[in-house]
């Protein structure tokens, strides 16, 4: 019983994280957009505070998306991709596989409010080696130096 029970919650959570992206996704076919099957939903409330502190003191980086987006994904991030929509701003930011770890996937959704912007909704997801896909499944990353 606990196993179903165990079972039955790992699925229910994967298809919440596949609906969640399908929220974050453009509904257009643009073929460069990474394929994202599910993603580890990331805090955003702390990164508003600064965020909503720095348009108050009108810092550059709070004025524009594409700025905000690399401040929130770090310096080992690249944009790859920035859609707009309905008033939205979607980044896709990626940092290389590395050291035996795999190539990861940022999504942030930014919203434009009178007083500024805010990313309502962040995920990670990553690629494992030899995937098609971005995910949030268990990788066997080869480590280089094995024997």
């Amino acid at each position: 019983m606990k196993h179903s029970v165990f079972w039955w919650l790992a699925g229910i959570s994967t298809i919440l994280s596949i609906n969640v992206y399908a929220a974050l996704a453009p509904s257009s076919d643009d073929s460069d957009t990474p394929m994202v099957l599910s993603y580890a939903v990331q805090p955003v409330n702390q990164f508003n505070k600064a965020l909503q502190k720095a348009t108050q003191e009108n810092d550059s980086w709070a004025e524009n998306p594409t700025a905000i987006s690399k401040r929130y994904s770090g310096a080992e991030f690249e944009l790859i991709k920035s859609s707009q929509q309905d008033g939205k701003v979607i980044t896709y930011n990626m940092r290389p596989s590395k050291n035996g770890h795999p190539q990861l996937l940022l999504i942030l959704s930014l919203d434009k409010h009178a007083h500024g912007w805010t990313v309502s909704k962040a995920g990670l997801s990553w690629r494992c080696e030899d995937d098609a896909f971005y995910g949030t499944n268990n990788c066997q990353m080869q480590h280089k130096n094995a024997q």
